[in-house]
């Protein structure tokens, strides 16, 4: 096995002794990296990948315990050993209970400590390869639906021109309908798409000059119909001598769509209220979109950026989707370095702040754009 092939374990503990040890035991086998304290581990765990960490719960300063929620919490994939010294079962399942995969307690036999490891790793790997499974199938179906499906709308926008032939009023309803459906479908399995290829790694940044006024106006107007049939007052108030930056207009219009979406479609009744702006001193674009719909509680907003997560999660809720929306927004937002901000109450509505950085085009010197 060569070394880039080697799972990389990060040994955590303020004792020489123990430490060491471990290293000797662990080097043949893996690449080990050490750290005597807790801010030094989290140091570490953001320059290197870390497989798997073993974690002395006795430590001053931040302690075992501590360090293994950070850990966790930055990457719940990392595989953890629970290392005491000092027979305290308690802790020991208090680390269970955070995903530590086993404890050990000092001192510690050769055998058993290459063992955990061993399992500890390959329960890592077993899950990896689920998710990448899930990930593959995920992509794979999304994709093989959205062909036929854009075939479906295609034929059916046609049909509602009617250039192929006179329909009635009923025919034209019932077709409206489908075309709906079918377009909501469709943001569906590219929510599906994007999720899969952020996942991935696989998304790319495409740069080109663009309008954010027309980019704007264009997914209002895709959402209009609904708008009115809600009757839902929408204003928008933007630039008169509009936006014009540079930077990824098909990412930042899926942002805005999923945003804009939202708004609209958690608002019974009420109002949605966007505006744009530019901060020149930030060099960002704002998005604000704000409605009066059901809102979120407090303490569920950061939840709800979770893939696959609603309000009401049962499956007679009242609004339709895989709740992919807001995920898409976030995941795609930190990829192009830009910042999503949620204010809300159950009943009195969103407020949506979406910042996303920008640059002018090359041939615009910052002074020209200025008076924006």
């Amino acid at each position: 096995m060569s070394m880039v092939e080697k799972p990389n374990i990060l040994v955590i503990d303020d004792e020489m002794g123990p430490r060491e040890a471990l290293k000797t035991i662990l080097k043949p086998y893996y690449n080990v990296y050490a750290a005597e304290r807790g801010g030094q581990a989290l140091e570490i765990l953001n320059q290197i990948p870390i497989d798997l960490v073993t974690v002395d719960l006795r430590m001053p300063g931040l302690s075992g315990i501590k360090v293994l929620e950070k850990i966790k919490k930055q990457d719940s994939d990392i595989e953890a050993i629970v290392i005491t010294g000092y027979g305290s079962l308690d802790t020991a399942v208090e680390g269970l209970r955070l995903g530590a995969f086993d404890y050990i307690a000092k001192p510690f036999d050769v055998n058993h400590i290459l063992d955990l490891v061993r399992r500890a790793l390959e329960r890592r790997e077993t899950r990896l390869k689920l998710r990448r499974l899930k990930s593959d199938f995920l992509g794979n179906v999304s994709h093989e639906l959205r062909t036929p499906l854009s075939v479906v709308i295609g034929f059916v926008s046609l049909l509602l021109d009617q250039l192929i032939g006179k329909l009635t009023d009923e025919q034209l309803k019932i077709l409206e309908r489908v075309y709906e459906n079918s377009e909501e479908l469709l943001e569906l399995i590219d929510n599906l798409l994007c999720i899969t290829s952020l996942n991935a790694g696989e998304l790319s940044a495409i740069e080109e000059e663009f309008d954010v006024g027309a980019m704007v106006q264009e997914t209002i107007q895709r959402y209009q119909k609904l708008v009115t049939e809600k009757g839902v007052q929408l204003s928008v108030q933007i630039s008169p001598e509009g936006l014009r930056i540079v930077s990824d207009l098909s990412k930042v219009t899926r942002i805005f769509q999923s945003l804009l979406h939202n708004a609209i479609k958690f608002t019974p009744a009420g109002e949605v209220a966007v505006k744009v702006k530019r901060s020149i001193n930030r060099r960002v674009v704002e998005f604000e979109i704000a409605d009066t719909g059901i809102g979120i509680p407090r303490d569920q907003i950061e939840s709800m950026f979770q893939p696959f997560r609603q309000l009401d999660g049962s499956p007679r809720r009242e609004f339709s989707g895989l709740g992919l929306g807001l995920t898409v927004a976030r995941r795609l937002t930190d990829f192009l370095g830009g910042g999503v901000e949620i204010r809300s109450q159950p009943d009195l509505g969103t407020h949506v702040v979406l910042s996303i950085p920008y640059r002018w085009d090359s041939q615009r010197s910052e002074s020209s754009a200025s008076h924006y």
